[in-house]
């Protein structure tokens, strides 16, 4: 119960689009929704967060494909959760889908979160200010600071808490949007809409850059707390999957996330926030800066990445320099792939070059600086 709401009559929507939105490198990659965000598909905060409060009913509601999505999202569902997938196979709009998702359920409120977002606000307390509202819609807003003296916006973050009248009055067909159609229809019905500020950043992803501003963020809330991801183990401010390898004079500087199958190379530095996917290679020597890392992706011996996104099975060639690029070309074989770096290639390292990452590193983190167990 929340002020009057009973959690039965509450239902969570998650919207979702598996559609690519431009032609740019990003886009290509996948659908936002599935886009590993701290070793997590960025959809599987929202479906955590409503758990979280105690709606368990959740509908992942979106366009074409929706439902190739369950597979992917099987094992990130909480374990109270049920979750079912409605897919619209002509476009509706997000007002639309979400008045077609909550066909499907039995409830009077819906909090409605977009699945390209991570929800970082508190939602037993939003459930308790739109009671006390009256409201038929409540829409969360962040500030925006503006520059020039100029007064900040209140700018929308994807979050809404729907009385089910509300949904009620978009049209069974055609295309419905929530800001440009359905909140004008809200008020000239005379409905209430009522405004949720947060002084929380609510991270979304619109970009290369702003899913890798969403990755290092999610990194960062990881280390805060108290919670150690199963199968990882903490190692200073880094957490490392028990099947990952850290060479001993490897350094991990601040929030790093290492997964399963992934190497660390001799004289490797990963200056955090970083992720290293699962058998992703790091080789002797590499400097890795507030970068992604995705599956099976190399970075090469002597090579640096900075700020970067490597795609699965992208590579950055030994000796080369990456920066702020998604790199998605796919990775050669290389011959000591399976096992440790060749004794020549270690010899190859320059130790000026390590001690160089190593204070840049101190530079651009002021962090902690993480060894492997067997260095200590």
């Amino acid at each position: 119960m929340t002020d009057g709401i009973s959690l039965d009559r509450i239902a969570g929507l998650v919207l979702v689009g598996t559609q690519q939105w431009t032609e740019s490198a990003f886009d290509r990659l996948m659908p936002r929704t599935l886009l590993p965000v701290a070793h997590r598909p960025l959809v599987s905060y929202a479906l955590s967060w409503m758990s979280g409060a105690g709606i368990n009913r959740i509908v992942v509601c979106g366009n074409r494909e929706t439902r190739s999505l369950e597979p992917q999202l099987a094992r990130h569902v909480p374990p109270r959760a049920a979750v079912s997938y409605v897919e619209d196979g002509i476009p509706r709009g997000a007002a639309g889908s979400l008045r077609d998702a909550a066909a499907t359920l039995d409830a009077d409120v819906f909090v409605v979160a977009d699945g390209t977002s991570i929800p970082n606000v508190d939602l037993t307390d939003l459930l308790k200010a739109h009671r006390a509202s009256a409201a038929a819609v409540t829409i969360v807003v962040e500030d925006e600071p503006r520059r020039n003296g100029n007064a900040e916006l209140k700018v929308p973050t994807g979050i809404y808490v729907f009385e089910r009248r509300a949904l009620d009055m978009v049209p069974t067909t055609g295309f419905y949007d929530i800001k440009e159609r359905l909140i004008p229809q809200l008020y000239r019905a005379g409905e209430r809409v009522a405004p949720y500020c947060t002084s929380n950043i609510t991270p979304r992803v619109l970009s290369a850059s702003t899913y890798l501003a969403t990755n290092e963020w999610a990194i960062e809330q990881l280390e805060r707390s108290s919670e150690i991801p199963a199968g990882y183990e903490r190692l200073g401010q880094a957490f490392v999957h028990r099947d990952a390898r850290i060479a001993p004079d490897a350094v991990l500087v601040g929030p790093v996330i290492v997964g399963a199958g992934a190497r660390v190379n001799s004289q490797a530095v990963v200056v955090g926030p970083s992720s290293i996917g699962c058998d992703a290679v790091i080789e002797a020597g590499a400097f890795v800066c507030r970068t992604a890392v995705w599956r099976r992706a190399l970075v090469g011996e002597n090579a640096v990445a900075d700020r970067c996104l490597i795609a699965d099975d992208g590579f950055v060639p030994a000796r080369s320099k990456a920066l702020q690029n998604v790199l998605t070309e796919v990775r050669p074989a290389i011959a000591h792939e399976a096992g440790e770096p060749s004794t020549d290639a270690l010899r190859d390292v320059p130790t000026f070059a390590f001690e160089w990452a190593r204070r840049v590193g101190r530079l651009l983190s002021g962090a902690e600086w993480s060894r492997s167990p067997a260095a200590q």
